[in-house]
């Protein structure tokens, strides 16, 4: 009998110590941050990999044109300053697929091709950009004088006779479709013929030379918790059939860098974020700007595109811009924020019309740390030439010296709240409470049941006591033999 008492005791005591650990290596642990990683993962076959693989709508890209309203007056020199007004938008959804997909579990990395299309969106458009007329810079005669301004004196006559044979317009009419994907021009065509070498384009166009179809990139992310989706490096190659066994064109290597959609599970404030967009070949840093209270009962984080970004080229002379002439064949394009935002007014003092306005041009993310996911982007970008001394034809002095904003885009994320709101309402009321819930059970259970085990330790340990002052009195003969058997509660 006392065998069993003392197994009993044993027994529960282990059960109650076991469901006690059990619960604070729960609340150690955060197992819904476990069973978030464990969901998320990238492995053959696994949810995230098979979405990775399908064809996506992706952003919207909303595009602004500079019109110039003064262009005779301009080049005349009666105005001094050039007069824009932005007409748009014109929007365009990406459509995305990742092709030739390569995954290596064992390193860690996934390699692709990202496959990109766009498909215009009448109904979020002023028009069909083949409907609108606008007058605008010429962008091909800039360009070309642009790269062969710092060339000897005898190379830029030879262009500035070119310009006049040809009789280029400084500035031209032309339909926001051709400005914005590409139309041939003799001069390029010319240019291309004199300096190879220095002229790699045949047309010239602002989207032609963002999604550039005659390049192929070549993309390897990790798929590792603490590195998912983040970009270790980039390729990019000349397309051609046999480009995947030729010589990459350009190679970049990056470090916490993302495309803006996904990132790891389980972020915090502290972790660097860059984002990086096809065409754009610069990241964008990212700063902590807080939180904002959801729906679904959670808080996403707010992030905006830091300073820091358009200042790292103020050596160059681009300060408040990115300089992406390494890029756009020497073209020197650079990417500011919209209407020239927090930006010295001196950049553009000879540019009337521009009017920065933070609730319409600023960029936001909102970002949920414990999946990883991008909930709402808003990325508004201006593209700008920052024309250099081009005094050596009168076709181009009047823009010499000048940053000329050319357009500006407007990226916006399609809503993921239809699609997520369960989830994440799950993840951050549904779960926590039903995790508390079962925590405290078990601890309950757990005090419970070592309470038991202790009382019957007690109760074996006075009834064993009392046996052994009976026994030191020597009165057995004369008592009832005590046995320690426990009594049921």
């Amino acid at each position: 009998m006392a065998r069993n008492e003392g197994r009993l005791i044993i027994i529960t005591a282990i059960a109650g110590v076991t469901i006690l650990a059990a619960a604070l290596v729960t609340m150690a642990l955060d197992p819904i941050q476990l069973l978030i990683n464990y969901n998320t993962r990238v492995t053959n076959n696994s949810f995230m990999f098979n979405m990775f693989q399908k064809e996506v709508d992706g952003a919207h890209l909303s595009l602004y044109v500079f019109n110039v309203t003064n262009a005779q007056e301009f080049m005349t020199g009666e105005d001094h300053s050039l007069n824009v007004q932005e007409v748009g938008p014109f929007t365009y959804a990406e459509i995305r697929q990742n092709i030739d997909i390569d995954l290596d579990e064992e390193a860690g990395e996934l390699e692709f091709t990202p496959n990109m299309k766009l498909r215009f969106v009448p109904e979020q458009s002023v028009a069909r950009p083949e409907d609108v007329i606008v007058t605008v810079p010429n962008l091909a005669l800039l360009s070309v004088a642009s790269l062969v301004s710092s060339l000897p004196f005898f190379i830029r006559n030879t262009f500035k006779l070119l310009f006049s044979t040809l009789n280029c317009k400084s500035i031209t009419t032309i339909d926001v479709y051709s400005f914005l994907w590409g139309y041939s021009d003799p001069l390029i065509s010319q240019a291309y013929n004199i300096v190879p070498g220095i002229v790699y384009f045949d047309k010239f166009g602002i989207m032609d030379r963002l999604y550039d179809n005659k390049t192929i990139y070549r993309m390897r992310v990790g798929i590792r918790d603490e590195d998912r989706f983040s970009i270790k490096t980039l390729k990019k190659y000349m397309k051609s059939d046999n480009w995947m066994n030729e010589r990459a064109l350009e190679s970049y290597k990056y470090k916490n860098t993302y495309e803006g959609a996904a990132y790891p599970p389980g972020l915090n404030v502290e972790t660097p974020i860059n984002i990086y967009r096809l065409g754009v070949c610069r990241e964008l840093n990212l700063e902590f700007h807080g939180t904002k209270n959801m729906e679904y009962g959670g808080d996403a984080w707010i992030y905006r595109i830091s300073n820091e970004t358009f200042n790292r080229d103020c050596g160059a002379g681009v300060c408040g811009m990115m300089d992406l002439s390494s890029c756009t064949y020497g073209i020197p394009i650079t990417m500011s924020r919209t209407h020239f935002l927090d930006t010295d007014p001196k950049i553009y003092e000879r540019i009337k019309g521009i009017n920065p306005d933070p609730s319409k041009h600023d960029s936001h993310f909102l970002l949920e740390p414990n999946i990883g996911i991008s909930l709402s982007t808003s990325l508004s970008l201006q593209m700008n030439m920052n024309l250099a001394d081009l005094r050596f034809s009168d076709k181009t002095e009047m823009f010499s010296d000048l940053v000329l904003p050319v357009a500006y885009i407007k990226v916006v994320q399609q809503d993921v709240f239809d699609t997520l709101n369960g989830i994440l309402r799950t993840i951050h009321v549904t779960a926590p409470i039903t995790l508390i819930s079962i925590e405290v059970t078990m601890f309950l259970i757990a005090v419970a049941i070592l309470a038991y085990s202790g009382l019957l330790l007690y109760r074996r340990s006075k009834c064993k006591a009392k046996k052994k002052a009976y026994a030191k009195l020597n009165l057995r003969q004369n008592l009832p033999l005590i046995q320690c058997q426990l009594k049921k509660t």
